[in-house]
């Protein structure tokens, strides 16, 4: 049997009636040696269109559907490499698989067909990215550069052949009007949009990172990217940058590994050594670790969203897990906990109000710009406070009660 581990956070009332906290938090632990997974690193995680979950392992790929396993391996498959790094659905189920050595793979349920050097013209056999457009091509970033296989026809970028600045491609976004987005190592962004491609770099375009290992695509279409080193940022428009990182919101580490968003804009964030990040739709965060949560490990190597409201969790050395975030959904919870001020605008000498009791909090204020102003720790209980010494301008408002962080856009006129 797998690992269950249930935490439990009572609620507490406060003297006013009003609601603080309460959830219940299940993790249960998938590993070597409580089921059949076949190896405890997890590079990838597929839910298909049938939701059932595709695991791509650094020992074969795993097939879980309701509870049952099913294993597939270069002894007993079509599989030509075990080391599974990226996994893709198309519109008829089929599941696309890069490898490290063994190039791309179809499996339609029954037969496998495999695309290599050997056989095909993709770019190289280590495949990093696999994403499919709306017209079914199928868009492969590889170590030695960006391919696109319309079922017939391959088309390749390169250094040498198109000027991108890296041929180390990491993840792949492509929108609704089939625009792609895609992150390199030390190469920045490629767009292709309407089908010409643009290059975006820190040095000609002011991208917080040359290096990206994830992009998704939000519910309005805006690409998000989260770097090895500084954190989530996103394109807002004509290549102006809006960063959050460890300095500025409640992101607990720059250093992301992965990254998720679901139908209604919550972002699941793997960090190299910090554990799991939850940015909710309205910009509320949940932390969790090995020292306050079920996760068995801290460097998070993939992430996927069931339509169950599970979420399945790849680590690095210590397999599979499932986090089912309480018996109230998500979204309602942390909506019934969002903090407010009021007025907002108001003049830096007015008093502000919460619209709730804040709890021995630590408030700090900082520039849009994330530079911090001032750190202010209270050891009672608040529900107004003052700001005299800003000025007229905009700023982030951080509250920080335990665990819980949130941030709030406050205005000084």
């Amino acid at each position: 049997m797998f690992k269950k581990i249930i935490v439990l956070f009572l609620p507490l009332y406060l003297c006013s009636g009003s609601f603080f906290y309460s959830q219940v938090t299940e993790w249960e632990i998938f590993d070597e040696s409580n089921s059949l997974l076949p190896n405890n690193t997890i590079r990838c995680l597929l839910v298909d269109r049938t939701n059932q979950l595709w695991i791509g392992t650094d020992n074969g790929l795993a097939h879980l559907t309701n509870g049952t396993w099913e294993i597939f391996n270069t002894s007993n498959s079509g599989l030509t490499d075990d080391y599974i790094r990226a996994l893709a659905v198309d519109n008829n189920n089929h599941i696309w698989i890069g490898t490290t050595l063994g190039g791309l793979l179809k499996y339609d349920g029954s037969t496998w067909q495999a695309f290599t050097t050997l056989n095909s013209n993709i770019s190289d056999n280590f495949i990093r990215a696999i994403s499919i457009d709306t017209a079914g091509n199928k868009w492969i970033g590889t170590v030695e550069g960006l391919t696109m296989f319309d079922n017939t026809n391959w088309q390749t970028w390169t250094i040498a052949n198109s000027g991108i600045f890296s041929n180390n491609i990491t993840s792949i976004g492509i929108d609704s009007q089939n625009n792609k987005y895609i992150g390199t190592i030390n190469g920045g962004l490629i767009y292709i949009i309407n089908g010409i491609l643009h290059n975006y770099t820190i040095l000609n375009a002011g991208v917080p990172d040359n290096s990206i290992s994830a992009v998704q695509i939000d519910e309005l279409g805006k690409p998000w990217y989260a770097s090895p080193a500084q954190g989530l940022f996103t394109d807002t428009g004509n290549q102006t940058w809006l960063l959050q990182n460890s300095s500025n919101s409640g992101l607990v580490s720059n250093s992301l590994t992965t990254m998720i968003i679901d139908d209604t804009q919550n972002f699941y964030l793997g960090t190299h050594q910090n554990g799991l990040s939850i940015k909710t739709y309205n910009s509320l965060w949940e932390n969790y670790t090995v020292s306050n949560s079920g996760i068995p490990e801290n460097h998070i190597l993939s992430l996927a969203k069931d339509s169950n409201n599970y979420v399945w969790i790849g680590t690095y050395s210590k397999g599979l897990v499932r986090l089912l975030e309480g018996q109230l959904d998500l979204k309602h919870l942390q909506k019934d906990q969002n903090t407010q001020v009021f007025p907002n605008p108001a003049h830096s000498n007015e008093q502000i109000n919460f619209n709730r009791i804040l709890i021995q909090p630590t408030i700090q204020i900082f520039s849009t710009e994330g530079k911090l102003i001032s750190t202010e720790s209270y050891k009672d209980i608040i529900s107004t406070i003052s700001f005299p010494f800003l000025k007229q301008g905009n700023y982030i408002i951080k509250i920080q009660e335990n665990d819980k962080i949130e941030n709030i856009h406050f205005i000084i006129f």
